[in-house]
C-alpha cells in the first residue's frame, strides 16, 4: 500500500522555517517521542547569557575568582567540543570514545582560552586600573555569552526549530510503520494521506512542468491547507481506531463487544467522509497528472518531428527507392495530435483547479 512519504507541514509556518525543516526531515521529532521535555531552546539561550554574563561580572569584581574562572572557562569549552564531536555519528559511537575524544579536546581547549586570555590581556591591559578584577577574563565570558545564545537561536538550526515547532508538522512515523509493509486494511488513514499528499505533489509538479499555462498557484496553498487540516483528522481517527481496536480485542463477553459497535459504526461514518473528502481532491490531482502526461508527449513527439530529417536523410543515402513523404509527415501529425490533447487537458485541470478553490472556499466559509 502507498503510505505517507514526507513531513507536512502547518501553512501558517515562517517559509524559511519549512524549507530548513524539509531539508533534514531525519531531526523532526515523530509525535509517539511526546512533547519536549526539560527547558525550551530559547531558555537554554538565555540560561546561557545570564550564567556567563554573570560570571563576567564576578571576574571583574572580585579579582581572586580569576584563576579558577579561567580553569572554568577551560572545562566548559572542552564539554562543547566534545558535544559537537558527539553531535557526528561517524566521530563517536559510544561514552568510550567520548572519554578518548577528551584526551586531546581539553588540550586544545585550554591553549586556545590560555591563548586568547593573554591576547586580550594585552589590549585591555589599560581597564585593569578602572576595574579590580580581571577584564580579559570578563570578556571571554561575555563573548561566550553572545556566541552561545547566538549559536542557539540562529535562524538556521533545524533542532530549534523542530523542539519549537514540535506540534505544527505531521511526520510519515505518526502514520504507524513507513518502512514496512502494511495493508490498507491495518492503516487506513495512512492511504487516505498518502493520496493526499500524492495529489498535493502532482499539482507541484503540475506548476513545474506545465508553466504559465495551468495556473495552479490559487489552487496550491488551498490544497497545502487542506493536506494540514486533514491529516489532523487523520491522526485523530487513527488514535480512536486503534483504541477501538484494543477495547474489542480485550472484550471479556459479547456484551462488551455489542457496546462497541456504536463506536465503530462512528469510526466508518467518519472514515467514510474523510475518504469522499480525499477523493475530491485526488482527482483533481488525477487530472493535473493527466495534463503533464500529454504535455510530456507532446514534447517527446516534438523532438522526434525536429529530428525527422535527419533521419529522412540518412534513409535516402542508403537506399536506392524514393522515401515516401507522407510516411515523413506523420511525425508532425503526431505532435499536433499531441498538442491538442495537451491543450484540452490543461483546460479541463484548470477548471477544475477553479471549482475545487470555490468548493474549498465555500466550505471553509461555511466552517467559519
Amino acid at each position: 500500500m502507498s503510505h505517507p512519504s514526507r513531513p507536512t507541514f502547518d501553512p501558517d509556518l515562517p517559509p524559511r522555517a519549512v524549507t530548513r525543516m524539509s531539508a533534514h526531515p531525519e531531526k523532526l521529532i515523530p509525535a509517539s517521542a511526546g512533547p519536549p521535555r526539560g527547558p525550551t531552546w530559547r531558555q537554554g539561550a538565555l540560561f546561557a547569557a545570564a550564567g556567563c554574563g554573570s560570571l563576567a561580572a564576578i571576574a571583574l569584581l572580585f579579582p581572586a575568582t580569576g584563576a579558577l574562572l579561567v580553569a572554568l572557562l577551560c572545562l566548559g569549552t572542552t564539554v562543547t567540543v566534545l558535544g559537537l564531536v558527539r553531535l557526528q555519528d561517524s566521530f563517536t559511537d559510544d561514552w568510550a570514545d567520548l572519554v578518548m575524544h577528551a584526551f586531546w579536546a581539553l588540550p586544545a581547549s585550554t591553549a586556545g582560552v590560555l591563548g586568547a586570555h593573554m591576547l586580550l590581556g594585552q589590549v585591555l591591559g589599560p581597564l585593569g586600573a578602572v576595574v579590580p578584577g580581571d577584564p580579559a577574563t570578563a570578556a571571554l565570558y561575555l563573548t561566550a555569552a553572545a556566541g552561545g545564545a547566538g549559536a542557539i537561536m540562529r535562524p538556521g538550526m533545524v533542532t530549534r526549530l523542530a523542539a519549537e515547532y514540535s506540534d505544527r508538522y505531521v511526520l510519515p512515523e505518526d502514520f504507524g510503520r513507513p518502512y514496512h509493509y502494511v495493508t490498507q486494511r491495518d492503516e487506513p488513514e495512512a492511504h487516505l494521506f498518502a493520496q493526499l499528499q500524492q495529489a498535493t505533489d502532482r499539482v507541484e509538479e503540475g506548476i513545474r512542468v506545465l508553466g504559465p499555462s495551468f495556473d495552479g498557484s490559487r489552487t496550491l496553498p488551498l490544497l497545502r491547507e487542506e493536506e494540514w487540516r486533514l491529516s489532523q483528522e487523520l491522526l485523530r481517527l487513527r488514535s480512536l481506531r486503534t483504541e477501538l481496536v484494543t477495547r474489542k480485542h480485550e472484550a471479556v463477553s459479547d456484551q462488551v463487544a455489542r457496546a462497541l459497535e456504536p463506536q465503530e459504526e462512528a469510526v466508518a461514518r467518519a472514515h467514510a467522509a474523510l475518504t469522499e473528502r480525499v477523493g475530491v481532491l485526488t482527482g483533481y490531482g488525477e487530472r493535473v497528472r493527466a495534463a503533464v502526461t500529454a504535455h510530456r508527449e507532446w514534447e517527446q513527439c516534438q523532438e522526434i518531428a525536429d529530428r525527422a530529417g535527419d533521419y529522412a536523410d540518412l534513409a535516402l543515402s542508403s537506399s536506392l527507392d524514393t522515401m515516401r513523404t507522407e510516411e515523413l509527415d506523420d511525425s508532425l501529425l503526431s505532435v499536433q495530435a499531441a498538442h491538442s490533447v495537451r491543450e484540452e487537458l490543461v483546460r479541463e485541470a484548470v477548471a477544475a483547479g477553479s471549482s475545487l478553490s470555490e468548493a474549498l472556499h465555500r466550505d471553509r466559509d461555511h466552517k467559519g
